[in-house]
C-alpha cells in the first residue's frame, strides 16, 4: 500500500497530521505507509476520503488514478507561472513557524513596493 505515502505527500500533510486525524498512533501510520500492517477497510475508507482519492488507488489497483494536485488545479484556474508555483511548494512544505517568517517578510516587501509607488519612486511599465 505504497500509494498511501504518495497520496499523504501529495496533499503536503505530515504523517503525525494524518494519524490525529483519523485516531490511530503515529507508528501504525507508518505501518500503513510502509506496506508492514493494512488498515481495516473502515479505516482505509477515511484515509481515501481524507486524500480525495479512491480505495482502488490505495490499494495500489492499476486501472486506478493518483489524486489530483491541489495546487497544479489552482495554478491551473490563476494562470500561475510555474516558478511562483515552485515557490508556493516550497512555502507550503516549511512548518509553520518558518511560513509564517516568510510570510511577514512578504508584507514588509509588499508595504515597501507600496509606499514606493504611492509616492513615485517605482517607474511603471
Amino acid at each position: 500500500m505504497t500509494n498511501i505515502k504518495l497520496a499523504r505527500e501529495k496533499s503536503g500533510k505530515k504523517q503525525q497530521e494524518c494519524a490525529d486525524e483519523l485516531g490511530v498512533t503515529l507508528r501504525a501510520w507508518q505501518t500503513y505507509e510502509q506496506g508492514v500492517r493494512e488498515p481495516k477497510f473502515e479505516l482505509l475508507i477515511k484515509i481515501a476520503d481524507m486524500f480525495g482519492v479512491t480505495t482502488d488507488y490505495l490499494l495500489g489497483r492499476s486501472n486506478a488514478q493518483p489524486p489530483p494536485d491541489p495546487i497544479d488545479d489552482f495554478a491551473d484556474k490563476v494562470r500561475m507561472h510555474e516558478h511562483e508555483q515552485i515557490i508556493l511548494k516550497k512555502w507550503l512544505a516549511l512548518d509553520e513557524k518558518k511560513r509564517q517568517a516568510v510570510f511577514d517578510f512578504m508584507i514588509d516587501v509588499l508595504h515597501e513596493y507600496e509606499s514606493e509607488s504611492t509616492h513615485g519612486l517605482v517607474e511603471k511599465e
